[in-house]
């Protein structure tokens, strides 16, 4: 089971792109347990994950997510992935990071 914390400024926005990542891990039978929350909470979350993504509009955060989350791939969602909602695409570099744990 691979721990997916998608951060964005209010948590809302990646609520909606959780589901379409989770549908695409459930296509692949992939077991993965993601959840959103909001740049406020994420220091409470970072522990509870394995890969950390950020949503575009808090990628000025990147530095300071990496540098408290203890060797967690971090990274940050491409802009036009994020608007499109491709919930595919983000879950190719879902995986592609998980290789890095």
């Amino acid at each position: 089971m691979l721990n997916v914390l998608l951060i964005c400024s209010m948590g809302a926005s990646t609520g909606a792109l959780c589901d379409k990542i989770k549908k695409a891990a459930d296509n692949e039978n992939f077991e993965i347990n993601i959840w959103a929350t909001s740049l406020a909470t994420a220091n409470d979350e970072i522990e509870k994950s394995d890969v950390i993504l950020l949503g575009p509009q808090i990628r000025y955060m990147l530095k300071k997510i990496i540098a408290v989350s203890e060797g967690r791939p971090v990274e940050s969602i491409d802009m036009s992935m994020y608007g499109m909602m491709d919930g595919e695409a983000v879950f190719a570099k879902i995986k592609e990071m998980a290789t890095k744990i």
